[in-house]
């Protein structure tokens, strides 16, 4: 049986890799992403056509894919497998912060953050 653990290594691997099958494979039936740049949640079924926006919104920024993740914190409670993490995109000034939530069928939920590197605020 394959564990949160291994589901969790699989579904970063798929991010790093670019590789949607490993990507999706990874992901519980009720998967859900929240990502602020978009205007609705991602679901499993629609995470192949975000994959690929993100690929292309990130290199027109100059990116190439390389990941810098630190800070991490991990909690495995209740079946639950939880991991917050800073997040940078090598090459670029996108970064922010992530969680995400495993169970033994998959990850069911991440939700990523911005944060913007210049100091400018976003608020109103």
């Amino acid at each position: 049986m394959t564990t949160r653990f291994e589901l969790r290594a699989r579904y970063i691997e798929g991010w790093y890799e670019l590789d949607v099958d490993k990507l999706v494979s990874a992901t519980s039936y009720d998967f859900m992403f929240d990502d602020p740049a978009e205007l609705a949640l991602v679901n499993r079924e629609s995470l192949a056509e975000y994959m690929i926006r993100w690929d292309k919104r990130t290199r027109l920024l100059g990116a190439t894919n390389e990941w810098d993740l630190s800070d991490r914190v991990r909690q495995d409670k209740d079946g639950i497998l939880t991991d917050w993490e800073w997040w940078e995109l090598t090459g670029t000034e996108l970064c922010g912060m992530a969680i995400v939530k495993t169970r033994d069928d998959g990850v069911f939920f991440e939700r990523i953050t911005y944060f913007d590197r210049t100091g400018n605020s976003n608020s109103s």
